[in-house]
């Protein structure tokens, strides 16, 4: 009975070091894998609403309006203007030049034109939309007397381009 013990447990041990004795002899091998990823740079633009109120008969009427350009960091921007001159029309529509009063856009630090693509607004982004990226435009609406009375409005398209 012993025997037959012993003999078991010789089998036992023999099987557990033949097992063993395979992992003893593995190989190995190693490679690379690239790896890459990129992040899109991109801008979005916001404009506060330019409000002149009652304009003047006397002389000109100014507003401004703050533009907020919001792009990933490290992206350059411009923005500019699609008008080459601006123009608030009687009713949103008028072909009556008694009814339409200019007002020039300007950039109210140094006061330069801000007129179709001339002296467009630059920068590069900060990945938020930051006050270092802000600008404030003036307009300067022209003296109201002579226009027919009524509500004037316009519509003033920037675009940004990086």
């Amino acid at each position: 009975m012993i025997r037959n013990k012993l003999k078991k447990l010789l089998v036992i041990c023999s099987t557990l070091l033949l097992s063993s004795a395979n992992n003893t002899f593995a190989a190995t091998a190693s490679g690379t894998m690239s790896v890459t990823g990129a992040v899109a740079g991109t801008c979005s633009l916001a404009a506060s609403n330019m409000v002149f109120g009652n304009l003047s008969r006397a002389g000109t009427t100014t507003a401004t309006s703050t533009i907020t350009p919001n792009c990933t960091s490290g992206v350059t921007y411009t923005v500019t203007s699609a008008a080459a001159t601006t123009t608030l029309l009687l009713g949103g529509s008028s072909s009556d030049a008694a009814g339409m009063i200019l007002f020039p856009l300007t950039k109210t630090t140094g006061g330069a034109s801000f007129a179709s693509s001339l002296n467009g607004i630059t920068g590069t982004g900060t990945g938020s939309a930051s006050s270092a990226g802000l600008t404030t435009l003036t307009g300067t609406a022209e003296s109201a007397l002579g226009k027919l009375s009524g509500a004037y409005s316009a519509s003033v398209t920037l675009t940004i381009t990086y």
